[in-house]
């Protein structure tokens, strides 16, 4: 195994997957030779993505940088990385929240080309919520952190994390391809890709990814007529409140940050 794989491998096979996903969708009807129902259509679409995301994390690790390893994904959780870790995850929760109240208080007209019906088809299903909330987060991490950025921050070391974590956070803004969630997946995968890089391990921004996705799964299922946030959180009076105590929240967690040194940590 070479020690660099070329970036661009890790969309192709995120792309690769997501046709997978889209075939069997298209086949399935096909096949059976019957029209599906919403019942049907919710276990087609949730099996094709869980089909897509686990051939993803394969061909992940047939085509991985030989720095990514066990003890770069969830092992070595001890001691420094595992602090780091807790101060990333602490840190992603305010923010989850503040961008999306942002987002729908000063974006509310972004077009979502995700159908609200289609989401929920998928949501109910509980291999379509398992994909949702686990697997698709983990595939994604282990695509765009851990093969994107670990190998633009390998060929172009010279100019710091930056141009790794901006690139992989692009990429994954762009590959949603859908501007409802573009400005929210751009700040996401920001902060998803400092996570990688201060802690050294993927732990991090896969358990801030599965947060993010998970909790978005729970606004749908207990507030199944207006899943919007501001909506989740009882109005716009109640939504203010939970934005003051997220802030306050934020800039405790950042100083503990600061404090912890902003110097990322060295993989093994």
């Amino acid at each position: 195994m070479t020690t660099l794989r070329s970036w661009w491998i890790y969309i192709l096979i995120f792309f690769f997957s997501q046709l997978t996903s889209a075939g069997l969708i298209v086949l399935v009807p096909i096949i059976s030779g019957n029209k599906l129902d919403a019942s049907m259509a919710g276990w087609t679409m949730g099996s094709a993505l869980f089909v897509a995301n686990v051939l993803a994390i394969a061909l992940f690790f047939l085509f991985r940088p030989k720095s990514i390893t066990w003890s770069s994904t969830v092992a070595g959780m001890k001691g420094r990385i595992g602090y780091r870790t807790l101060l990333m995850f602490l840190l992603a929760l305010p923010l989850i929240f503040l961008i999306n109240i942002i987002q729908e208080a000063f974006f509310p007209e972004l077009p979502d080309l995700v159908g609200e019906e289609q989401f929920k088809s998928i949501m109910y299903n509980p291999l379509g919520l398992l994909t949702v909330s686990l697997i698709g987060p983990l595939s994604e991490e282990l695509l765009f952190r851990g093969g994107i950025q670990t190998d633009v921050q390998t060929r172009y070391a010279a100019q710091g994390p930056a141009v790794a974590i901006a690139l992989s956070a692009v990429i994954f803004a762009l590959i949603h391809m859908n501007p409802a969630q573009m400005p929210a997946a751009l700040i996401l995968g920001l902060v998803l890709g400092f996570a990688y890089w201060w802690t050294g391990s993927l732990a991090a921004p896969i358990f801030i990814h599965v947060f993010n996705n998970s909790f978005a799964c729970l606004m749908g299922i207990l507030s199944p007529d207006d899943d919007s946030i501001i909506h989740f959180l009882g109005g716009t009076e109640a939504t203010g409140i939970v934005a003051a105590v997220c802030l306050f929240f934020l800039f405790a967690v950042l100083r503990a940050v600061r404090k912890e040194g902003l110097k990322g940590t060295e993989k093994d």
